[in-house]
């Protein structure tokens, strides 16, 4: 149980929807939903009854929700009282990465901040963005590296532009090009990530009213790699993705700036520990602000 799941069990409680308690949470639906059945499940009996009148506490939700009142109102007193509190020696830290971060970043992250707190553990969880910053939502997690989120009740910092590319293969027509064109998107067979992995690049397709050519939707870089190696379409990736894979693929900047910005979320109920952690990281990495 997580104090995020008690704020979302309340949310609903008070309004006594769950659709309208996700809107004001900036939550989907299903997240609210899943929220309370772990809840549900984790206890042993039902919270909630849903009839035609909306949704109603069960008699062993209004003593459950007497409770939680009172930890969410103990909860904020701490982290009022821990504010003040230096010197952390032990703990640990969830936090939610992607494959590119996990590669590029997390060694030297890991290694300095077991230097400045070698009592405090720190535990990765791989997944896409959405996936990511619904955990961190829901207390899963402590923080996550993500790109922008977008209308989420979760804090963002910004860390780092990550240049987007067209990658293309040597015997693509396209790589004799220095730059390409946005147009030229659209001309092409697109090889694209499956959805939660391509944020970035559907922003780019919106801000540029792109309609590309799209042919296949691939959830593993390695893959897509080998299809644009293969010359069968071209595809678009972040350069942190490319840093350690060339081989026979090209890359090819865009005529226009094209970038994600790379940054670290997590709830406004961030422990110290976890404060530590986005500090150190911010340390390390932040060029942007």
């Amino acid at each position: 149980m997580t104090i995020q799941r008690y704020e979302i069990f309340n949310k609903v409680v008070a309004i006594e929807n769950i659709t309208k308690a996700g809107e004001e949470l900036k939550l989907t639906q299903s997240t609210v939903s899943h929220a309370i059945k772990s809840l549900e499940d984790e206890l042993g009996f039902r919270l909630l009854v849903r009839n035609r009148s909306g949704i109603n506490l069960t008699r062993e939700g209004e003593k459950f929700y007497e409770y939680t009142r009172k930890i969410i109102n103990m909860n904020n007193i701490l982290f009022e009282e821990a504010a003040a509190l230096v010197g952390m020696e032990t703990g640990c830290i969830k936090v939610g990465t992607f494959s590119s971060v996990t590669t590029n970043w997390m060694p030297t992250i890991f290694k300095a901040f077991k230097q400045s707190y070698p009592g405090i553990s720190i535990e990765f969880v791989e997944d896409d963005f959405d996936g990511l910053e619904d955990r961190v939502i829901a207390g899963e997690l402590d923080c996550c590296f993500t790109t922008k989120p977008a209308n989420k009740n979760i804090e963002f910092i910004s860390l780092k532009k990550d240049p987007l590319y067209c990658i293309v293969s040597k015997a693509s027509p396209l790589h004799k090009q220095k730059k390409i064109k946005m147009s030229q998107l659209e001309e092409y067979p697109l090889i694209q990530p499956e959805v939660g992995w391509d944020n970035e690049i559907h922003e780019l397709f919106q801000r540029h009213h792109i309609e590309p050519n799209m042919k296949y939707k691939i959830s593993d870089d390695h893959s897509i790699f080998a299809l644009v190696e293969a010359n069968i379409g071209i595809s678009i990736r972040p350069g942190l993705v490319l840093k350690h894979y060339w081989h026979q693929i090209i890359p090819l900047e865009f005529e226009k700036e094209a970038y994600r910005i790379i940054g670290i979320a997590h709830t406004d109920q961030a422990s110290p520990a976890t404060k530590s952690f986005i500090n150190k990281v911010i340390d390390l990495y932040q060029n942007v602000e």
